[in-house]
């Protein structure tokens, strides 16, 4: 089984000097979303959170998804529906 990581769907975009902050997180553009990949354990998952809430930002959705070590152009595409 492949090991597990987290992904954060944000309303709007993370200012570029911040993501540059966030180190490992891979984002990618999804219409006015930005999507953080990477986060691969629960701790990282509450610091990032608790970093966008300083930032003002919204979070939509956290969800655990496999770790398939994909590159920004190859992140999955988005399911709908599938919203907390």
């Amino acid at each position: 089984m492949a090991q597990s990581m987290y992904e954060i769907r944000v309303a709007g975009t993370v200012p570029e000097e911040d993501l540059r902050d966030m180190g490992a997180v891979r984002v990618a553009q999804d219409q006015v979303n930005t999507v953080l990949y990477g986060v691969a354990d629960q701790t990282a998952l509450y610091g990032l959170l608790e970093r966008l809430r300083a930032l003002g930002l919204d979070v939509v959705e956290v969800r655990r998804v496999p770790d398939l070590s994909l590159g920004v152009d190859e992140a999955p595409e988005p399911e709908r529906g599938d919203r907390a």
